[in-house]
């Protein structure tokens, strides 16, 4: 069974162009809503939202539970360095500005994790801080934070918040995060450029690592997984590179009409991704993505061309010719074109190219469909006809005369 899409940090996703591409892939998308939180989405949210791809995932007890040993044992052995560093009565000197030191959220607000915790802007909230809602985060825990001068709780919408260094709540949402998915089965993944993965394994060692010791710029660069990585490469063979004109109402019924090539494609990203599996430690960010392009044009590119040649060999490529005619003073073609799609011979060239316009499509899109459903790729070919600029049909219909 494919395993859904957990989107982190934020309620609200972001950037509406990554949120498409996610659901031309996932099956759907959870996201970690604290009950009675008031939704803010953009418009392509909500029509995913009413779709039942883009789901509501209330933040799970057990994992805020599962979380809270790590934390609490770093609170206990490292209470004086994390004040030290950490401490709200040190707020004067944390440092650059959120939005400068890569905590900062779109729009320009730097309020920790960019889910504003009430719309009144109490006196309790400061820029600086950022913020992770009490549902998400133990009672022990807070209470120990919060005794230690490390966080304090106020009111807000949805409910009450936790306010704390920004950095602090990155790391235990980034925790939270990868605690759900494993007890989910669900596969983080997120918009934002965070300065560490949600699939870290955030033991004790590693906790006390990032946020006192601090890690090698390599080592605390979070980028997609391999498969996200993969299929983000191999959509942008095929896919315009930007979404934002594209309907989402459009996405959907892509989703809809080529499911089954959809399910391959994924198994085939999903084979790809366990023969990838040695180039995971590879260090170097920009390294890494050559190797995926790499792998992505000798698996993906190669199969497309293989998949185009057979689209040509049964009479794709008839149609494309037929595209540019001008005039219908051209029976060599306008013959091979009525023998194609099984016209009478005998009928005249204006006929047949007529013919070929109104009744072609029918036979060329369920001849292509049962190609395409034979080729892991054919779910990327499906996107190119559905959302390139302009489709085979519409090509024919302005080359026609009127």
């Amino acid at each position: 069974m494919d395993r859904f899409a957990l989107y982190y940090p934020h309620i609200h996703v972001r950037d509406d162009d990554w949120l498409k591409y996610a659901a031309l892939y996932w099956p759907k998308m959870a996201r970690i809503r604290p009950p009675g939180y008031p939704l803010k989405d953009s418009p392509v949210a909500r029509e995913l939202h009413a779709a039942r791809w883009l789901l509501d995932l209330e933040p799970p007890a057990s994992a805020a539970a599962e979380v809270t040993g790590p934390f609490l044992q770093l609170l206990h052995e490292h209470g004086p360095a994390l004040r030290d560093r950490f401490g709200l009565d040190r707020i004067e000197t944390w440092g650059l500005p959120l939005a400068e030191a890569g905590f900062g959220n779109a729009g320009g607000s730097s309020a920790g994790w960019g889910e504003q915790p009430a719309e009144d802007g109490p006196t309790w909230l400061n820029p600086r801080f950022g913020y992770v809602h009490t549902s998400r985060i133990g009672e022990h825990l807070l209470a120990s934070a919060v005794d230690q001068g490390l966080a304090l709780t106020g009111p807000g919408r949805g409910g009450m918040w936790v306010a704390m260094h920004p950095r602090l709540a990155t790391v235990y949402m980034l925790a939270l995060a990868e605690q759900i998915a494993a007890e989910n089965h669900l596969h983080p993944v997120t918009d934002q450029m965070l300065p560490h993965a949600a699939q870290s394994g955030w033991t004790f060692e590693r906790l006390a690592s990032v946020l006192l010791d601090g890690l090698a710029p390599a080592d605390s660069v979070a980028r997609p997984g391999p498969e996200e990585a993969f299929a983000l490469l191999a959509f942008a063979t095929v896919v315009p590179a930007d979404l934002r004109n594209v309907p989402i109402e459009k996405i959907l019924e892509v989703r809809a009409e080529f499911g089954p090539e959809l399910d391959a494609f994924r198994q085939f990203t999903a084979d790809q991704v366990q023969r990838l599996g040695a180039i995971e430690d590879v260090r170097d960010a920009g390294l890494y993505q050559e190797y995926l392009r790499t792998e992505v044009d000798r698996e993906v590119r190669a199969r497309l061309g293989e998949l185009d040649d057979r689209m040509r060999g049964a009479g794709l490529e008839t149609a494309r010719a037929l595209a540019n005619v001008k005039s219908v003073a051209l029976p060599p073609l306008a013959a091979v074109a009525a023998d194609a799609v099984g016209i009478d011979p005998t009928l005249t060239v204006p006929a047949v190219i007529a013919g070929c316009v109104v009744g072609a499509p029918l036979q060329w899109r369920r001849r292509r469909r049962e190609i395409a459903q034979e080729s892991p790729v054919g779910y990327l070919f499906q996107l190119q006809r559905a959302l390139g600029p302009d489709t085979l049909i519409d090509r024919l219909r302005r080359a026609w005369p009127r």
